[in-house]
């Protein structure tokens, strides 16, 4: 199959990375489909006159949704499915006690569950193309830190769903990669930054002495995040060489916090990477007089 007659299946494409990533594509002779949840945004990406980019209406967490993109798939793509890359995804800055299990389970329905879809459903055509598929992970699929646990275990779930079904898929020469960015220059901080504000607000009168540190040093590095030096170009590009390559790698990690937490959680002893993370987060003290257990 030329790669002018590839077809690639971008979801959350109205910003960030995802918008990136499908722009790139279609400049390298992919024809690419351009998921997205709105008529606004997919007039956008239309007004950009990407003749090998199509907007697709697109919620991840709709299965009408996903079958109607099957189904289009199949009607313009005789050839099958040559890459499915899973991005669409959500974030929730909380702490874990702090966090509603409606927000979870939400969180997890669109970060793990709403992959696992379009993999179950587009895995025919993906077949038949001996297709790729792309989960956009995080650096905080290996390492859980404090003020994202319910993220990291929406994407510590999709990577192990990704490595199971990378050796599933192997007879029928369906490639699945991990691509796990750290934090990249997105909206998603002004988001994070809208929701840490209105959460403070939620934190219960006898938590607050504990809770008001952790949220405040949390809104110090989301702000610190929306400057990073990383791109969503940068991770598009990652994307493009998982798709371009000969043998695609299992894992992909961009960005240098990405690689420092790599490096660190291969090496450090978990006790004190909490202790660091403890610090970091301004967390080794404790409230209301306690004594510190110098065990932990």
């Amino acid at each position: 199959m030329s790669q002018s007659t590839r077809t690639v299946l971008v979801t959350g494409c109205s910003s960030g990375i995802g918008r990136a990533t499908a722009l790139l594509l279609a400049t390298h002779g992919f024809r690419v489909l351009a998921g997205v949840r709105c008529l606004e945004k997919g007039a956008e990406l239309s007004s950009l006159g990407l003749s090998t980019l199509e907007p697709l209406l697109l919620d991840v967490t709709c299965e009408e949704d996903v079958a109607n993109a099957v189904e289009h798939v199949n009607a313009t793509s005789p050839a099958g499915l040559y890459g499915l890359v899973n991005n669409a995804g959500v974030g929730l800055p909380a702490a874990v006690e702090l966090s509603t299990l409606d927000q979870v389970r939400q969180l997890l329905e669109v970060n793990t569950i709403a992959p696992l879809r379009m993999i179950q459903f587009f895995l025919p055509q993906l077949r038949s193309a001996r297709g790729r598929v792309i989960n956009m992970s995080s650096m905080n699929g290996t390492m859980a830190l404090p003020m994202v646990g319910a993220y990291s275990a929406s994407k510590f779930a999709l990577e192990a769903l990704s490595d199971t079904l990378r050796v599933e898929l192997r007879p029928w020469q369906v490639s699945v990669s991990i691509i796990r960015p750290g934090q990249v220059r997105t909206s998603i901080f002004d988001k994070a930054r809208d929701t840490l504000n209105q959460s403070c607000d939620d934190i219960p009168a006898e938590l607050k002495s504990g809770y008001d540190v952790m949220y405040a040093r949390a809104g110090e590095f989301n702000d610190r995040g929306s400057r990073s030096n990383t791109s969503p170009e940068r991770v598009a590009n990652t994307v493009l060489r998982a798709l371009q390559a000969r043998r695609p790698r299992t894992h992909y990690t961009v960005g240098m916090d990405a690689r420092g937490m790599q490096l660190a959680k291969s090496i450090v002893p978990q006790r004190v990477i909490d202790r660091v993370l403890a610090r970091t987060m301004d967390m080794l003290k404790p409230v209301n007089g306690q004594a510190e257990d110098e065990r932990l």
